[in-house]
C-alpha cells in the first residue's frame, strides 16, 4: 500500500472492482487488487491531480469523511461518478471490510447504476456526502468505526427527506450526541430504549406528511415529539 494518484474507474474497471468483491465474499483471503487502481486499461485520468493516501488510518468513520471531503473538494459533479467512489472502496477496501461482526452486504460497497436510490448506503459515499454537506456536524451520524455501518446511519438514510435536512441533523444531536470527559464522542440512544433516534426516524416520517419538517426549528420538532424523545434531551 502506498499513496496514489486519484483516478476513476471506466466501465471497465468497475466491472473487475465487482468481480474482485464476488470473489471475496466466497473467499476472505482472496487478496486486494490494489494494482487495478492505476491499470490505465481499467482507469482514467481526472480533471485535478489529487494524492490519496491509502496507508492513512481513520478512527471513525466521520474521519474517513473528513479526509474525503476534503479530496474530493476541488472536483465538480461527482455525485453520479461510480467510477470515482468505486476506486476510492478499493483503495481503502482493508479498512472497510468486512463488517465489526463480519459484515459484507454488497450495498455497502457497491453502486447498483440501476438503483441509485440504494446509494446512501454505500460506505464510502455516504460519508462523503454527509461530511460535504453538513461538516463538523455530521459526526452525530458517523462516530462509529470506518467498517462499521451504524444504526445511526442505518435510520438517517431510511428517508431523502431526513438525510438531506440540518435541522433533523440538529435534533439527533440535541436529543442524541454526547462527548465524554476525553472529548470523544458518543451516541447515548439505545435500540431497547424508548424514544431511541430509529423511533425518531419512523415518527418523523410520519410527521412529514402533515407538516413541513425541513422549515421548522430544533425546539418546534422536539414539541411536536413525546416524553420518550424529548427526556434524551435532559441525559448528560
Amino acid at each position: 500500500m502506498t499513496k496514489f494518484i486519484l483516478r476513476k474507474f471506466n466501465e471497465k474497471g468497475e466491472k473487475k472492482f465487482e468481480d474482485f468483491f464476488d470473489r471475496k465474499l466466497k473467499n476472505k483471503k482472496t487478496p486486494i487488487p490494489f494494482k487495478l487502481l492505476n491499470d490505465s486499461n481499467l482507469t482514467e485520468n481526472l480533471s485535478e491531480k489529487i494524492e490519496i493516501d491509502n496507508a492513512k488510518v481513520f478512527k471513525s468513520a466521520y474521519e474517513f469523511g473528513k479526509y474525503l471531503d476534503l479530496k474530493l473538494n476541488d472536483l465538480k459533479n461527482i455525485r453520479f461518478e461510480t467510477g470515482i467512489f468505486h476506486w476510492l472502496t478499493l483503495a481503502f477496501f482493508n479498512q472497510l471490510f468486512p463488517g465489526p461482526s463480519g459484515g459484507s452486504q454488497k450495498i455497502k460497497y457497491i453502486l447498483n447504476k440501476n438503483a441509485p436510490s440504494s446509494w446512501k448506503k454505500h460506505l464510502v459515499r455516504l460519508r462523503w456526502e454527509l461530511h460535504s454537506q453538513f461538516k463538523e456536524k455530521s459526526i452525530v451520524y458517523l462516530s462509529k468505526e470506518i467498517n462499521n455501518w451504524s444504526d445511526e446511519e442505518e435510520s438517517i438514510s431510511a428517508s431523502p427527506t431526513l438525510i438531506s435536512s440540518k435541522n433533523i441533523l440538529d435534533l439527533y444531536t440535541k436529543l442524541y450526541l454526547r462527548y465524554d470527559k476525553n472529548k470523544s464522542p458518543k451516541i447515548i440512544s439505545k435500540r431497547n430504549i424508548p424514544g431511541n433516534h430509529r423511533e425518531l426516524t419512523k415518527e418523523l416520517s410520519i410527521y412529514q406528511l402533515n407538516f413541513d419538517i425541513n422549515r421548522m426549528s430544533v425546539d418546534d420538532l422536539l414539541n411536536l415529539l413525546g416524553s420518550d424523545f424529548k427526556k434524551w434531551a435532559k441525559i448528560k
